[in-house]
């Protein structure tokens, strides 16, 4: 084998890899994309949630939910609430409730793994932001 082709051949080699991790980085990314998250408040006056999930497929994944009600005006919470199923695989995990009367600040705070990686959203909402459905 010449030096030349030995050269080339170790940078063929070499950038292997870092070709297959940006592959496996934009396969990451897409499926992250496939799960959403969204915060709702004071829809029909007194419905406040967090909600993680995977639509249009409806794919299980391991997730969370958490959701922080402030009332407006207040910095302290009134409550905050953890979806039943956090932490097991489903294709939704919902945090929140209907029996806020004064108006409220959401916050969520979402996780799901992927591909054996972590994903984070934080999210927040005064309205009902029905479009994000």
């Amino acid at each position: 084998m010449t030096r030349i082709s030995v050269e080339q051949s170790m940078r063929s080699n070499v950038s292997l890899p870092i070709v297959l991790g940006a592959a496996l980085a934009c396969l990451a990314g897409n499926a992250a994309a496939e799960v959403k998250a969204l915060s709702r408040a004071n829809c029909i006056g007194f419905i406040n949630e967090s909600v993680t999930y995977e639509r249009p497929q409806f794919r299980n994944f391991q997730g969370s939910a958490v959701t922080r009600h402030v009332p407006l005006g207040n910095i302290e919470p009134k409550h905050a609430f953890g979806a039943r199923n956090n932490g097991l695989y489903s294709w939704r995990f919902y945090a929140g409730d209907g029996s806020d009367p004064e108006r409220m600040v959401v916050h969520g705070y979402h996780t799901w793994v992927l591909g054996g990686r972590v994903f984070t959203q934080s999210t927040s909402a005064v309205d009902c932001q029905l479009s994000e459905w």
